[in-house]
């Protein structure tokens, strides 16, 4: 099991390795309880990866509706996908919603202005508007020089407890289910 948990571990960090080179697992799927009960999914882009800490990172817009469904309940499920290799890596945890500045300006410097423009719109995420223009801000300034829309910017670091890791393209389907129980992980081998 050693060597899947190393296999599902590199993936990932090559995931958040944003710029340099080009992972399936860069984008993921990331799929909360909404506020309504329903399923909520949608793509969010891995920014960093922790064995050590258990934990993936992405970035959003601490007034997005997968904000809100986090408040209210912490539980998330993350699932990635390479398709060449048929490799699947589903992740469950607990979200954790860093709003700090001391905590998110390092994540912001090094994120591209392109990236950050969606921070910037005076409009809630998912408000509509009459055009694509119209749902960013006109200025990339603010008050002492500071970046418009960093105050909307926030963390989402999930805390691992679970991971499923299916393989198709091995000679059989392999898939392992695996725990974390404090100290290490701990696996076992199920039907795909």
């Amino acid at each position: 099991m050693d060597e899947i948990v190393d296999e599902i571990w590199n993936l990932l960090h090559a995931g958040a390795n944003v710029g340099r080179e080009h992972s399936p697992f860069m984008v993921l799927q990331a799929a909360t309880v909404g506020v309504d009960g329903a399923p909520a999914v949608r793509n969010v882009v891995l920014r960093r990866a922790s064995r050590e800490d258990r934990s993936v990172t992405f970035h959003t817009d601490v007034r997005s509706q997968k904000v809100t469904e986090l408040r209210k309940d912490a539980r998330i499920s993350i699932v990635g996908s390479d398709f060449e290799s048929g490799i699947q890596i589903r992740l469950q945890g607990i979200a954790r919603i860093i709003e700090d500045p001391e905590k998110t300006k390092p994540a912001w410097n090094l994120s591209r202005p392109r990236t950050l423009i969606v921070y910037s719109t005076p409009h809630i995420p998912g408000t509509p508007v009459a055009s694509p223009e119209d749902a960013y801000a006109k200025t990339d300034a603010g008050v002492d020089g500071e970046s418009v829309g960093f105050e909307n910017f926030c963390l989402i670091d999930v805390r691992i407890s679970k991971i499923d890791y299916l393989n198709l393209y091995s000679t059989c389907h392999v898939r392992a289910s695996l725990e974390h129980d404090g100290e290490r992980w701990r696996g076992k081998w199920v039907a795909p």
